[in-house]
Formats: structure tokens, sequence, C-alpha cells
């Protein structure tokens, strides 16, 4: 007796033993080879790529400053000791550079890193089969946090005092696991579904998480199209640094990227000048209110802190958190059919906003050398105090206000009558019969008075048929206008058929 098999276990594979996927993927067999291999990609892919940018930046730099080709041998090996200390400070890696501490690291190298982990990290899922059930999300994080730390650890072990630059191993361990393990985290949330547990928590919650980040972003572009304005401005300024600072083509190279590098933290401090809490310098601090005049490093973006008094048009700048907030209360009004469901939801995005600007401030300072400069201050805590005074009192206000925008989030739903749910009954000529309506009126024998087209018989010399086409044409003007009546004045009463009396427009259907 042959037992007949199936091939449907087979069928999602090809000959290579990859698996299809709906989607017209290919993703590797969960093996333990394929699970390495994918692993070790997260692992070292991005500190790799992050060392090489590092050194091929650092070679260059060298080399244009000097006059030597990047070949050379001592260029060679200069790039390959600089590139350590730039890999830990694009991990936001505190340094030690000739004894004084340096802890205002640029923010545009770790943002880069950041998406480049993130990316890795998705493909690696997407590789290995995303599902929250398979454990595919706890492995990759891990192993992108582990790898990065131990990196951390063996860079900063290779740094000593005798090198001008040192840092500590446990603190960049540290350092650069956090930031793997968080920005891996974000690049798996998409296809592990950590996006869909937002849909499990309150609806006000959701809508304050995401009006916190329009209010977080909408300060941010504020802050940067002031920063333009200032360059815009004062562009003298910045040439005569960049013309005593660094006249040669090697060094001008070298401030460009730096002062690349920094443009995000100038980003973050010119938001936290229109919030209030404004930045300081050393002893040189600047406000929309009060200016202190001190040294500022020579550097390009240093030279575009205020050092007089402050300008007429200073105090406008509350009106740009007092718009945003207000801007944010506009967006959750309709989201909340309640005034204490806007409250809180109201109270999460002021929250949500300051959070995200208090550690962006908190990211963008720090200690630089031990000398006039030092140190480099945005007041973290007055930036997450003013976001929140700045987004709740007018988001508030405009959110309890608006109660016409957002009593109701929801349109009502109509009941749709039933002579609107039966379209054959509203024609003649849809099939030459209009269901229990006209089969209650005319005789059974008229239901045959239409051609095949539905078209009705217009022989004169059939009587049964002409009266039966203008009973139907009578009955189909009759719903016509009941249709009409109940679009403007609401549904009507439903009226009840019956073979005995026929329709009665405008009964109460009780026979």
């Amino acid at each position: 007796m042959t037992v007949p098999t199936s091939d449907a276990p087979r069928r999602g594979r090809r000959a290579g033993g990859d698996v299809d996927r709906s989607d017209g993927s290919r993703a590797l067999p969960v093996t333990t080879r394929g699970w390495l291999r994918v692993l070790a990609r997260v692992a070292l892919l991005p500190p790799a790529v992050c060392y090489g940018v590092a050194v091929v930046l650092a070679g260059v730099i060298a080399a244009l400053a000097s006059g030597t080709t990047p070949g050379g041998e001592p260029g060679l090996g200069q790039a390959l000791a600089v590139g350590i200390p730039l890999w830990l400070i694009a991990h936001l890696v505190p340094l030690q550079v000739t004894g004084v501490p340096l802890g205002v690291l640029p923010l545009a190298p770790a943002a880069l890193l950041a998406t480049l982990i993130a990316t890795v990290a998705r493909g690696a899922v997407t590789r290995m089969g995303p599902r929250p059930g398979h454990g595919v999300l706890v492995p990759v994080v891990a192993t992108a946090a582990a790898a990065h730390a131990v990196i951390g650890v063996l860079a900063a072990a290779l740094l000593t005092p005798e090198t001008v630059v040192d840092a500590s191993p446990g603190l960049a361990g540290v350092t650069c696991g956090i930031l793997a393990g968080l920005a891996s985290l974000a690049g798996v949330a998409r296809p592990c579904g950590l996006r869909l547990l937002p849909d499990r928590v309150p609806g006000w919650v959701r809508a304050g998480l995401r009006g916190g980040l329009l209010g977080a972003v909408a300060l941010l572009t504020a802050g940067a199209g002031l920063l333009l304005a200032g360059f815009v401005a004062d562009a003298a300024s910045v040439r005569d640094v960049f013309a005593d600072v660094a006249p040669e083509a090697g060094s001008g190279a070298g401030l460009a990227l730096l002062t690349l590098a920094y443009l995000p933290n100038a980003v973050v401090a010119t938001t936290a000048w229109l919030l209030g809490p404004g930045v300081s310098i050393g002893l040189a601090s600047a406000t929309p209110a009060t200016i202190t005049s001190g040294l500022l490093p020579p550097l390009p973006l240093a030279a575009l802190l205020p050092q007089s008094t402050p300008p007429t048009w200073a105090g406008l700048a509350s009106a740009v958190p007092l718009a945003v907030g207000s801007v944010v209360g506009w967006r959750l009004a309709p989201t909340a059919p309640d005034a204490a469901s806007r409250v809180r939801a109201t109270v999460t995005a002021a929250a949500t906003a300051a959070l995200l600007l208090g550690l962006a401030a908190s990211l963008s300072g720090g200690r630089l050398g031990a000398g006039p400069f030092d140190p480099v201050s945005l007041s973290a805590g007055l930036v997450t105090v003013a976001v929140l005074g700045w987004i709740v009192v007018p988001g508030l206000v405009v959110a309890l206000l608006a109660v016409p925008l957002g009593t109701s989030g929801a349109r009502p739903v109509r009941r749709t009558p039933a002579s609107r749910r039966a379209p054959a009954a509203a024609s003649p000529a849809a099939g030459g019969t209009s269901g229990a309506t006209r089969a209650s009126d005319a005789p059974a024998d008229d239901t045959a008075a239409g051609d095949d087209d539905g078209e009705p018989d217009e022989d004169p010399g059939d009587d049964a048929g002409s009266d039966a086409d203008r009973d139907a044409d009578r009955d189909a003007d009759r719903d016509a206008d009941r249709d009409a009546a109940e679009a403007a004045t609401g549904p009507a009463d439903v009226a009840v058929d019956s073979p005995d009396e026929g329709v009665r427009p405008g009964g109460d259907g009780r026979g």
C-alpha cells in the first residue's frame, strides 16, 4: 500500500536551503552557522567601518597639513594611532588630552555611528526571521552592545598618558555598550514588532508621545534656523577665525570638519538660548535677557556667541517656544473627547519633549580643558524645566479652549435606511423587478412585463403590461422622493411591506 506524501513542508525552500517569505525576501535557515555569521556581522562591521573612516580622515588631514602623501609610512602610522581616540570620540567617550579633560564631544559622528549600528541590526533581524516569539531581538542587541563595549575597553587600554590622549577603560566600555545597545534596539524595533507596544496603552498616551516628539523637533528646528541666521549675519567673524587659526589648506580642512562635527551641539545650544537658560563657555554666558563677556575658544561656532548688549529683538525669542507649545496643544485637542484626557495628553507631551531636549543638552556640553573655557554648560536641568513650562502652559490653554475642534474625534455613524440598502429597488431597469415593494403592488404576472435587458414592454395592445409599467414608474418616483426627504431631514420610519396592503410611504410599519 502506497502512502501519498505531500511536498508542502518543502515548498518554501530552495536548493540552497534558503526560505522564501511571503514578501518575496529570502532568509537564512535558523541554524547555528547562519546565526554566527549574522551576529559576527553585527559585532564587527560597525566598529570596523567607524575605525576605517577615522583613520582615513586622520591620514588625509595629516597629509594636507604636512604636505606628504597618505601612503607614506610615517603618515600611515600616525593615522592609525590617531584613529583610536577618534573612534572613542565617535562613541562619546570622554578623554584626557595632555592631562586636561575633554568632555565636550561632537554629536554628529555619534549620530552617524548610531545610524550605521541600527541599519546593520535591522538587516540582521530581517535575515534571521524577525518575529517577536523567535527571540531574535535579544541576541542581536546583546551582541552589538557587548562587542562595542569590549572593543571600547581595548581601545582605551591602548591609550596611555605617554600617548598624549588617555581614556578610562571602564567608562569607555560602559559608554560604548550603551550607545550600541540603544542604537541597535532602535533598529530592530520595527521588524521585531516593538512599535506595536504603544497600541496597548491608552490613546492619550500615544497622542502625548507624538505631541512631545513634535514639540522637540519644532524647537530644534527653530534653533537651527536661528543658528543659520547667525552664520549669515556674522559671516565676517567666522571668516576671521578661519583666517587666524587655520590659514593653510590642511588646517582649514580640519577646522571645517571640526565645525561640522560640532554643528548639532551648536543647534542644541541655540535652542537652549531660545528657551531662556542660554549657554555658557567658561565665564562667558548668553541668554535672551543678559550677556556676560569672557574669553571664547578660537572656533567658528564660539564666535557666534553674543558678547555685547542683547539686541532689541532678543525679547521676541520667547515667542518661539510659546508658539511651539500652542501648536502642540492645538494638535492634541482633537485627539481626546474630554478635558481630562486633553490635560493628560498635554502633560505627557511636555514631559516627553523636556526629557529629549534635556538629554540633548547634557550630551552637548561638558568639560573643555582646565582653563578659561571650562566648562561648556547648557544647563540641562534648566532646559528640562523650561520646556515643561513652555509646552504645558500654552498647550493646556489651547487644548482646553479648542472645544469645537476636540470634542469628538470620530464622526457619528448614521443608520442606513432599508430602502438604501436595496439598490435594486431604486430603478426598474436594474433587473426588471424592485424587490418586495414592487412585488406587493404589482401582480405576479406583471413581473415579466420587461424584456431581458430590464426595459418594460412597449406593446400598446398589452393593457396589463401598460398598467404595470405605470405602477412601477409611480413606485420608483415615490421611492426617489422618500430618499430625497430622508437625505435632507434624516431617515424616516421604515415602512413594513405587506403582500395585502402594499407599501405605505411614511407609515409606521404596524400593518
